[in-house]
């Protein structure tokens, strides 16, 4: 091993089968070399080498047999790994395309929240502010505006062009969800508390312009998630949870303030996943399901039974064949979804080294992105390239 290390670092030979050179010495054994004879200047007086073997015949390959086959081990397919954050991934968004591409915009618990590249994983920039843990982000439409939210009690509107700080935005407690209307001219903050507050991109100021609670303002709720629906900026949707008030889904005018409708979760809403035009609601659910609500029908679609692990999912739209999950058992499942209502499980992607909290498909829907617990993204390819495969 001395000696092959040594003309590896020394010589730079490139290992072929083209040729064998038999080296005597106290160690014996045959390296497959290109020769060079200059290259073995270096070797000591001991060793000598000998005059070159006859070349071995090529052996015929075997046909595969039924057992080799049955026995082999299954494809596991080789991420893009981003690394660059060094505590748990909790959201990804992607940006809609635009004349620079795709962006990905990332949430961490280490405070720091990150703009990469979708589909290189490259990065691009880090915000800088947050005197805690980060919850939720986002990116407006054309990717100019980006916004975040803290356990420091705070929401942060930014440039996303040069990273500046355009605002803070105080809240009662702890911040989990922020979403940009569809023309970026309004963002919404919500989190551990039972309101939703609404505010002005423009005006970049402290006070919400909108406020959204329930009738009960003793309502001890948590909102999970709040996004704003269709193309608009007057309806939200958001899924809240607690000891006084039903798990559900609420849609809320912001004209008149008031909840509009309501439908029973049934079990609390770990995340949720809107899809660009607004129409369907994602929600990974305590129960072992993921469910798609039709928001303009206000009605569950379809259900996929999942581990009781999962944590997050992902539908591919606007084709609706395909979702992916992950969770506590550090596994990314890839499931087929059918017109009858049925879905089978396709792929089960190991490498992550922590829980997977977040996932999200590109908007193409050919690569989808993994947040996990060990500081990672993951960008993984929807169909599975030959040459990527473990």
């Amino acid at each position: 091993m001395k000696i092959r290390s040594l003309i590896d670092s020394e010589s730079g030979l490139h290992y072929s089968r083209w040729s064998t050179i038999a080296i005597d010495g106290p160690l014996r054994r045959q390296l497959n070399l290109q020769t060079i004879p200059s290259a073995f200047e270096f070797l000591p007086a001991s060793f000598r080498i000998t005059s070159l073997p006859p070349p071995r015949p090529t052996p015929s390959p075997r046909p595969p047999s039924t057992l080799s086959a049955t026995m082999s081990a299954p494809i596991r397919q080789m991420p893009l790994v981003c690394p660059g954050h060094n505590r748990g991934i909790v959201e990804l968004q992607y940006s809609p395309p635009g004349p620079e591409g795709v962006f990905l915009m990332s949430a961490c618990l280490d405070g720091i929240p990150m703009l990469r590249d979708g589909l290189s994983g490259d990065w691009v920039g880090s915000f800088v502010g947050h005197k805690g843990a980060v919850w939720g982000a986002c990116i407006s439409t054309d990717a100019s505006l980006a916004a975040t939210a803290g356990a420091d009690f705070t929401a942060r509107l930014w440039d996303a062009v040069n990273g500046e700080c355009k605002t803070t935005l105080t809240q009662k407690h702890i911040c989990k969800s922020v979403a940009f209307s569809a023309d970026s001219s309004r963002l919404l903050t919500a989190g551990n508390t039972n309101s939703i507050n609404i505010y002005d991109v423009n005006a970049c100021e402290d006070t919400p312009v909108a406020f959204l609670a329930p009738a009960d303002p003793k309502a001890k709720t948590t909102v999970k998630l709040a996004r704003y629906v269709r193309s608009g900026s007057d309806i939200v949707v958001s899924a809240t949870s607690g000891e006084r008030e039903e798990k559900v889904l609420s849609i809320w005018d912001v004209r008149s303030g008031k909840r509009e409708r309501t439908l029973p979760l049934g079990s609390v809403a770990k995340s949720g996943e809107l899809t660009p035009d607004g129409k369907f609601l994602t929600v990974t659910a305590g129960d072992a399901t993921v469910s798609v609500y039709d928001l303009e029908k206000m009605e569950r679609t379809m259900q996929v039974a999942v581990p009781v692990s999962t944590e997050s999912a992902s539908l591919r739209y606007p084709q609706m064949d395909m979702m992916v999950t992950g969770g506590q058992d550090l596994t990314v499942r890839k499931f087929d979804l059918k017109k009858d209502g049925t879905a089978s499980e396709v792929e089960a992607n190991r490498g992550h080294h922590g829980p997977v909290w977040v996932l999200r498909f590109a908007p193409d829907g050919e690569s989808y992105a993994s947040g996990s617990d060990d500081g990672t993204i993951r960008l993984w390819k929807t169909t599975i390239d030959p040459s990527l495969v473990a």
